[in-house]
C-alpha cells in the first residue's frame, strides 16, 4: 500500500499530464492536418484568450481534484480513521467527475481556437472546420484522457487494496470497450481525418459511407463486448452471491464460452465443488464432535460419506470396507442403499485377488476405468455388483490402513479424474476420523465404565473389610475412610473425619497415657521416611473418649515415585489382648506343669536305666549260671542221665539262651526309643548288601537272588537305619529259606508324590488278618521252633520308623511273599 504523500503526489502528476498533453496533441494534429496553418497557431498560442482558457481550466483542475481526493491521502495517514465509506464514495464517483470535467474543457476548447483564430489572424471557419475540430477535439480527449484514466484507477487499486470492494468500480467489459472497440475507432476516424486532408476528396456519400462503416464497427464492438459479458456471466454471477449461497450455486456455475473464461469458470466450478465439499465434510466432522459419544451416531456419519461420496464424484454405489482385527479380512460394512453394518455385509480375504485387498497392501488410491481386464479386479464380486470402473482409496491413520473406501460405476465406463481421486481422499480421511473416534469412545467409554466398577469394588472391597482403613496426605490430614474405620472410632459419616488431622483425632496417646507427640507417630516417621510400618504396641482412641488396643500397618502412597501420603489398615486387637493374656497364664501353667512331669520323666527314666541295668547284669548272671552249670551237668553226668534227663537240660539250656536274647532284645529296643538321633545322609543301598553279605556267611549253601536299587540315599541315623535292614533284610532271608529259588528285592517307587521304600520277598507270606500283630512286641505269626526269633525285631523297626517320622505297613498274602513299605522325610 502507497504512503499518502506519494499517492497524492503521482494523483497530481496524473491530473497535470491530463490537461496538458491533450491540448498540445489536439492542437499539432490540428495543423498537421491542415486545419491551420502553424503561421496561425503560433499567433493563438501568442495572443490571451487560448493561454487563458487552457491554463485556467487547469489551474481549476489541479485546485479541485486534490481537494476531492484529500480523504484518501487522510485515510492513508491513519487506517483506523472512520473514513473507508467516504474512501469508496469518492473513489466510486471519481471516474463521473473526472470525465465530466474533462470532456466539458475538450468540448469547449474547439470554440476557444477557432474563435481565436478569427479574432487575431485571417482564418475564417467553414462549418464543416467546426465539425473537424471538435471531432479532433473529442478523439483526442479520449485516446489521451484514457490511458491517464486507467492510470489513476490502477493508483487507486494500489492504494487501497486492504479495503474490501463489495461491488465494481469499473466493469471489465467497459475496459473491453473503451480500449478494445472505442479507441480504435477513434483511430480509424482521425485516419479518416487525414486522407480527408491529403486527398481534399470527402464526398456527403463518403460521410454517409464512413458514418454508416462506423456505426457497424460500433455495433460489432457491442457484440464483442456483449460475447465478453456472457463468458464473464458465470464469474459475474458467483461474485453476486455471498457466503453459503455462492457455494450452494457450485453446482449451477457452468461455463458459458470456450475461451480462457469458460475456462476460468471451471476451474472455478471445480474450485467452488471442492471447497463446498470441504465445508460437507467440516460439518460432517462437526457432527461427528458434537455427536460423538453415541454410538449410534457413527452409523448415521458413515452413512453419510458414502451418500455425500455418491453424490460429488457419482458413480452407481459406495463402498466401506474395515480391516477385521482378529482375521486377514476386509469387511464390507457400508454400502450405498444399505445401512452401517458392523458385522458385515459381505467379506474379502486378503491374500485373495481384489481391488480392494490391492489398495490395503499398496497404500495408495487406484483409479480403473475398465475392471473387465484389469487383473486386480475381483472377478466373483465385479460380476456380483456389476461393475465396469472403479475409484479406490485407503483409511489411513498415520503408517497404518484400517479399511477402503471405493465407488464403482455399472453401466457406463467412467474416467475418473484428479478431482475425483482428491474429493474420495478428503472423504476417505474423514471416514478414518469417525471410525477412529468411534474406537476412542468405545474405548474410553470401557475404560470408564472399568474405572467406575473398579471404583465401586474398591468402595466395596472398603466397606465389606472387617479391617479399618484411612488414607492421609502428608500433612496428615485424612483424605480416605472406609465404613470399618467409622464404625471402629465410633463416627457415622465419613465427613466427620476427611480433612483433620488424624493423629490428633485418634492417636495422641500411648497406651499408658502419656501424651504422644506427633513427631514420633510411626505413621508419619513411614511417610517421611517413603517406607511400610507396622505397629501392635499402641492405641486408638473412639470419639466418646474410650480407647482400645490396635495392630496397625502403614504403608506410603506413591505418586511418580514420589510420596503423596499414607494408607493405614488397623484391627481392634482388644480380644487377641485378652486372648493373649489368658495364653500367657495357660502357658505359665503348662510350663510349671511340664516341668513337673519333666521331672517325673526323668525320675522314671532314672528308674528305667535302672532297670535295664538289673535285668542287663542281674539277670544275666543267674541265665549263665543255669546255662553253664546245665552244660556241666551234660558232659560230666552224661553216662548217668538217661535220654529223658538229657533232653530236660538241653531244653534248660535253649529256654536259658532264648531268655538272654528276650534280654538283649529288650535292651535294644529300649536304647532305639531312648538314643539321640543323629542327621546325616545315609547310603541304604551300601548298608543293604553289607546286611546281604553277612547273612551269605552264616549261610553261604543258600542261593538267593538279591536285587538292591542303587543310590538310595536318604537323611537319619546310619546306625538305627542299619537296625532296620538288619531286621526286614534278615526276615526276608529267613522266611525265604524253603524256596528253592529265593529273591529279595530292594527298592523305592513314588505313591501320591511321595517316595515309599520298600523290602519285597517270595517266602511264606503271613495272613493279613493279623498283620496288626507284627509291630508288637512279642507277638509272633509263625512258631518258634520253626522259624527261630524273639517278636522285636519289626517293634524295634517301626520304633526306628517312626523317630524318624516315617510310616510303615506291610502287604502279604501266605505261600505268596511279602513286601513291607515304609517312608523317610
Amino acid at each position: 500500500m502507497l504512503q499518502a504523500a506519494d499517492f497524492r503526489r503521482r494523483f497530481f502528476t496524473l491530473i497535470l499530464l491530463t490537461w496538458t498533453i491533450p491540448p498540445v496533441i489536439g492542437l499539432l494534429f490540428i495543423v498537421y492536418i491542415r486545419i491551420l496553418t502553424p503561421e496561425q497557431l503560433g499567433t493563438i498560442l501568442l495572443r490571451p484568450l487560448e493561454p487563458i482558457y487552457v491554463l485556467g481550466w487547469l489551474v481549476f483542475a489541479l485546485w479541485y481534484f486534490p481537494r476531492y481526493i484529500r480523504p484518501v491521502c487522510e485515510w492513508l495517514r491513519d487506517p483506523e480513521s472512520q473514513l473507508v465509506s467516504v474512501v469508496l464514495d469518492r473513489m466510486r464517483f471519481f471516474p463521473l467527475y473526472y470525465w465530466a470535467i474533462f470532456l466539458v474543457y475538450l468540448l469547449l476548447a474547439p470554440a476557444s481556437v477557432i474563435l481565436s483564430a478569427e479574432f487575431y489572424t485571417d482564418y475564417v471557419a467553414q462549418p464543416v472546420d467546426w465539425f473537424r475540430i471538435h471531432l479532433v477535439a473529442l478523439i483526442v480527449s479520449i485516446i489521451v484522457g484514457l490511458p491517464i484514466f486507467f492510470l489513476i484507477l490502477d493508483l487507486f487499486g494500489r492504494s487501497l487494496r486492504d479495503i474490501y470492494f463489495d461491488r465494481s468500480h469499473v466493469t471489465i467489459k467497459v475496459k473491453v470497450f473503451l480500449i478494445g472497440a472505442l479507441v480504435p475507432l477513434l483511430i480509424d476516424t482521425m485516419l479518416v481525418q487525414y486522407f480527408w486532408t491529403r486527398t481534399g476528396f470527402f464526398s456527403y456519400e463518403t460521410f454517409v459511407v464512413w458514418l454508416f462503416l462506423e456505426l457497424l464497427a460500433v455495433a460489432g464492438s457491442l457484440i464483442f463486448v456483449r460475447s465478453f459479458g456472457q463468458s464473464l456471466a458465470p464469474l459475474q454471477s458467483m461474485i453476486n452471491s455471498h457466503g453459503t449461497e455462492t457455494l450452494a450455486k457450485a453446482a449451477d456455475l457452468s461455463p458459458m464460452s470456450t475461451d480462457e473464461l469458460g475456462v476460468l469458470a471451471t476451474g472455478y466450478h471445480n474450485l467452488l465443488t471442492e471447497l463446498r465439499i470441504h465445508n460437507e465434510i467440516l460439518a460432517l466432522n462437526n457432527r461427528l464432535l458434537r455427536s460423538a459419544d453415541e454410538s449410534s451416531d457413527v452409523a448415521t456419519l458413515i452413512n453419510s460419506i458414502i451418500t455425500l461420496c455418491k453424490n460429488t464424484i457419482g458413480g452407481d454405489m459406495v463402498f466401506l470396507l474395515l480391516k477385521d482385527e482378529s482375521k486377514e479380512e476386509l469387511i464390507g460394512v457400508a454400502q450405498t442403499d444399505a445401512d452401517y453394518d458392523p458385522n458385515g455385509h459381505f467379506r474379502l480375504a486378503l491374500d485373495e485377488v481384489s481391488i480392494a485387498s490391492w489398495v490395503y497392501k499398496v497404500g495408495e488410491t487406484i483409479a480403473i476405468d475398465d475392471m473387465t481386464s484389469d487383473p486386480r479386479t475381483c472377478q466373483p464380486m465385479r460380476k456380483k455388483f456389476k461393475a465396469r470402473s472403479s475409484l479406490a482409496t485407503p483409511l489411513k491413520h498415520g503408517d497404518t490402513t484400517s479399511g477402503i473406501l471405493m465407488t464403482i460405476t455399472r453401466e457406463q465406463q467412467h474416467h475418473y479424474t484428479d478431482l475425483d481421486c482428491m474429493l474420495i481422499e478428503g472423504m476417505a480421511r474423514e471416514a478414518t476420523l469417525v471410525i477412529n473416534t468411534a474406537r476412542l469412545n468405545e474405548q474410553q467409554r470401557k475404560a470408564q465404565k472399568a474405572e467406575e466398577e473398579h471404583e465401586a469394588q474398591v468402595r466395596l472391597l472398603l466397606d465389606s473389610t472387617a479391617e479399618a482403613i484411612y488414607g492421609v496426605n502428608l500433612e496428615g490430614t485424612c483424605t480416605l475412610v472406609n465404613a470399618a474405620c467409622l464404625r471402629m472410632l465410633g463416627y457415622e459419616n465419613e465427613d466427620e473425619l476427611l480433612g483433620r488431622n488424624m493423629h490428633e483425632l485418634m492417636h495422641h496417646t500411648y497406651p499408658d497415657g502419656r501424651p504422644y507427640p506427633k513427631e514420633e507417630c510411626h505413621v508419619r516417621l513411614a511417610t517421611l521416611a517413603g517406607e511400610s510400618s507396622h505397629v501392635d504396641t499402641e492405641v486408638h482412641w473412639r470419639s466418646d473418649g474410650t480407647s482400645y488396643p490396635v495392630e496397625y500397618w502403614s504403608h506410603p502412597i506413591r505418586r511418580n515415585d514420589e510420596v503423596i501420603g499414607t494408607v493405614v489398615t488397623f484391627v481392634d486387637i482388644t480380644e487377641r489382648v485378652k486372648t493373649e493374656n489368658e495364653l500367657k497364664r495357660y502357658r505359665d501353667e503348662l510350663e510349671q506343669r511340664v516341668a513337673e512331669r519333666t521331672a517325673r520323666l526323668t525320675a522314671v527314666n532314672h528308674e528305667l536305666e535302672s532297670f535295664s541295668y538289673s535285668v542287663s547284669h542281674d539277670l544275666r548272671s543267674p541265665l549263665r549260671a543255669i546255662d553253664g552249670f546245665s552244660q556241666a551237668l551234660l558232659d560230666e553226668y552224661h553216662d548217668v542221665l538217661d535220654i529223658d534227663g538229657q533232653h530236660y537240660l538241653e531244653r534248660v539250656r535253649n529256654a536259658a539262651q532264648r531268655m538272654g536274647s528276650l534280654i538283649d532284645d529288650m535292651l535294644n529296643l529300649s536304647r532305639v526309643t531312648r538314643s539321640e538321633i543323629k542327621h546325616e545322609i545315609v547310603d541304604l543301598t551300601a548298608l543293604g548288601w553289607q546286611v546281604i553279605e553277612e547273612l551269605q556267611k552264616h549261610e553261604p549253601q543258600r542261593k538267593v537272588e538279591i536285587n538292591i536299587m542303587p543310590k538310595i540315599n536318604v537323611k537319619g541315623d546310619q546306625s538305627l537305619l542299619h537296625i532296620v535292614l538288619e531286621n526286614l533284610l534278615g526276615n526276608a532271608w529267613k522266611y525265604t529259606g524253603e524256596k528253592k529259588s529265593a529273591s529279595i528285592e530292594f527298592g523305592t517307587e513314588i505313591v501320591d508324590d511321595e517316595t515309599v521304600f520298600y523290602i519285597q520277598d517270595n517266602g511264606i507270606g503271613f495272613d493279613m488278618d493279623y498283620a496288626n500283630k507284627l509291630f508288637i512286641p512279642f507277638q509272633r505269626l509263625h512258631s518258634s521252633e520253626k522259624f527261630p526269633g524273639t517278636g522285636i525285631g519289626l517293634a524295634t523297626v517301626a520304633r526306628i520308623i517312626e523317630r524318624h517320622s516315617g510310616r510303615i505297613w506291610a502287604e502279604a498274602s501266605p505261600d505268596q511273599g511279602a513286601r513291607f513299605r515304609f517312608t523317610l522325610p
